[in-house]
């Protein structure tokens, strides 16, 4: 019975992560630049969580949290999503719902409950200022803190239709710079001390 529960088991866990690629091929369907970014967060996340010395399952999820973080982009219209100037204050209103929207889809999945929890709160601020539901520092879950920083240096490093990428340098500046605000303390001081050891040529490959 024991080797049976572990095929099981194994085929479970494999299924698990074939339905988060599907979700991402759903996105990319939708929106190229999101796909790239959600393949480039979940490579992040995976550096990230080694670094932390993080055990294999929290390492997993992190992962997968990275591979779906914007999953709830699906549910807002292509006139927002892909529109390449400034957004209007009512279109940024409805891009601030897909947190809720991905954790939503999520959390329908009983597997996926922490990732939906993970999804949910990765744009909050560790000061609060954040969105959707104004958690702060250590409230705000770790998966999801991790999250705000592989997502706003993958964005700031990847030119978009509608703006340049920076340089690496420059993205560890405005890092160092919201410490404190935006991104958690600590954290942040870990995660710059993973892209400045890391190669960065791997993330676009």
């Amino acid at each position: 019975m024991t080797e049976q529960y572990k095929e099981i088991k194994s085929k479970i866990q494999e299924m698990t992560v074939n339905v988060m690629q599907s979700f991402v091929k759903a996105i990319t369907a939708r929106d190229k630049e999101t796909g790239n970014h959600s393949k480039n967060v979940a490579k992040l996340m995976l550096v990230f969580s080694n670094h932390l010395n993080l055990s294999p399952q929290e390492t997993k999820l992190a992962y997968l949290s990275g591979m779906v973080h914007d999953i709830g982009k699906i549910g807002i219209p292509d006139g927002i999503l892909n529109k390449s100037a400034k957004l209007a204050q009512h279109e940024f209103a409805v891009i601030r719902c897909h947190p809720d929207i991905g954790a939503d889809i999520l959390a329908g999945i009983g597997e996926f409950e922490e990732i939906a929890h993970a999804v949910r709160y990765h744009h909050e601020w560790y000061d609060g200022n954040g969105y959707a539901h104004g958690l702060q520092g250590l409230e705000i879950p770790r998966l999801s803190r991790m999250l705000t920083l592989c997502d706003s240096y993958d964005a700031m490093t990847t030119a978009r239709c509608y703006r340049k990428s920076v340089t690496l340098d420059k993205a560890i500046e405005e890092i160092e710079q919201n410490r404190g605000t935006q991104f958690d303390p600590e954290l942040s001081k870990s995660f710059i001390t993973v892209i400045r050891q890391s190669p960065i040529t791997w993330l676009r490959n």
